[in-house]
């Protein structure tokens, strides 16, 4: 299972993918340090603020996806452009 970071204000975003087949990571600045980013395939955030959550000393292999304008059926393609298929 693909497990994906999403920002807490993208909660819309967050339900579509877990139907389909995604684990759901949250991010919230106020509780997160950004240790869960580690293991996640993907970071989703709203394009709201360019300092990634507050937290910019996080560093991660994983893609960030911009989902500003974006409705959930397009993020999920943009993901699976970027780190293939959720595979059941």
């Amino acid at each position: 299972m693909k497990r994906v970071a999403v920002e807490g204000t993208l909660g819309n975003i967050s339900e579509y993918l877990s139907t389909q087949g995604y684990e759901i990571v949250s991010l919230d600045p106020h509780t997160q340090t950004g240790a869960e980013l580690k293991n996640c395939d993907a970071i989703i955030v709203s394009g709201q603020d360019n300092n990634l959550m507050g937290m910019n000393t996080v560093l991660t292999d994983s893609p960030v996806i911009n989902a500003r304008g974006m409705s959930p059926e397009q993020v999920h393609d943009e993901l699976k452009r970027r780190i293939g298929q959720v595979r059941y």
